[in-house]
C-alpha cells in the first residue's frame, strides 16, 4: 500500500524543543515555508492552565508530492530529534496561511486570540498567492475589472 502523497504539509514546532538558529537551519532545507508568530495566547482546555503550551505553526511546500513521513524526516535531519512529533499534509493552504494569525473563520468563530500577520516569517520566497487557487469565474471576473 502507497503512502498518500502532497506538496502543502503543516506542523507545530515547539520553542524549547528547536536549536538556536532554527529559522535559518529552516532555510537550508530550500524550500518554501512559512511560520506563525509564536502562539503564547491560545487558552488551554486543561484546568489551572491558563494558556496553551506556545509553539509555532508551520507551513511546508514540497517541490514535488512527497509523504508526510519524508517531510518529518527532512525537518528532523535539520532541527533535531525533537524537533517535530506529527506532520500532516494540507487540504486548504489559503485557510492554513490564515491560520497561522488565527484569522480563519474556524478561528474567528472559536474567539482565538489574533496574532500580528507582520510576525508571519516567510522563508524561501514563500508567497501565499503562489499557492492559491481562483476558479475560472473569479479569474474571468477580475480580469474583466481590470
Amino acid at each position: 500500500m502507497s503512502k498518500e502523497k502532497a506538496r502543502y504539509f503543516t506542523f507545530l514546532l515547539y520553542p524549547e524543543s528547536i536549536p538556536s538558529g532554527w529559522l535559518d537551519k529552516l532555510e537550508l532545507i530550500g524550500v518554501p515555508i512559512a511560520v506563525s508568530p509564536l502562539h503564547d495566547k491560545d487558552l488551554s482546555d486543561v484546568e489551572g492552565q491558563k494558556y496553551k503550551k506556545a509553539h509555532y505553526h508551520v507551513i511546508y511546500v514540497s517541490k514535488n508530492p512527497v509523504t508526510a513521513e519524508s517531510v518529518r524526516l527532512k525537518i528532523k535531519r535539520s532541527l533535531g530529534d525533537k524537533s517535530v512529533a506529527m506532520v500532516q499534509i494540507v487540504l486548504n493552504i489559503e485557510n492554513t496561511y490564515l491560520y497561522l494569525t488565527h484569522e480563519s473563520k474556524d478561528a474567528i468563530k472559536k474567539k482565538k486570540h489574533k496574532y500580528d500577520k507582520a510576525d508571519i516569517k516567510h522563508i524561501s520566497n514563500f508567497d501565499i498567492d503562489r499557492y492559491i487557487v481562483v476558479d475560472v469565474e473569479t479569474k474571468n471576473e477580475l480580469d474583466a475589472n481590470n
